[in-house]
């Protein structure tokens, strides 16, 4: 049960913070969904780095961990908007940013996580 709070509180918080970095990255006047590609990327990099400190140190909370990964990261990141982002650009016929933003948003987020798991030694 303490691990479903973990993940609802670790959820809650970022979806919210999503939210807030949403509004704050949010450029009207341009098409490309920055926004969402931004939380994606910042979110796998913390995914990739909290994911591999917690190998490093198997003596760290298993709570703590569900409630970052799967609760925080899971909310702060958003497959489902991507994927409505990417419709939307295919229904007003921006075919070719509708492809960048599938390319890009998959390996930049593949980058991150790597880069956060790398960093992850320094620390």
């Amino acid at each position: 049960m303490i691990n479903a709070l973990a993940i609802f509180i670790g959820g809650g918080l970022g979806a919210i913070s999503r939210y807030f970095v949403s509004m704050s990255m949010k450029a009207n006047d341009l098409q490309f969904p920055f926004a969402t590609l931004g939380v994606n990327i910042l979110g796998s990099f913390i995914l990739g780095f909290v994911t591999a400190l917690f190998w490093k140190n198997e003596a760290m909370s298993h709570t703590l961990k569900i409630a970052i990964t799967v609760g925080f990261c899971g909310g702060f990141t958003t497959f489902s908007t991507f994927s409505w982002e990417t419709f939307d650009l295919i229904k007003n016929g921006e075919y070719l940013l509708a492809f960048l933003y599938t390319i890009i948003s998959v390996l930049v987020c593949v980058l991150a996580v790597s880069l956060g798991a790398f960093l992850s030694k320094y620390v």
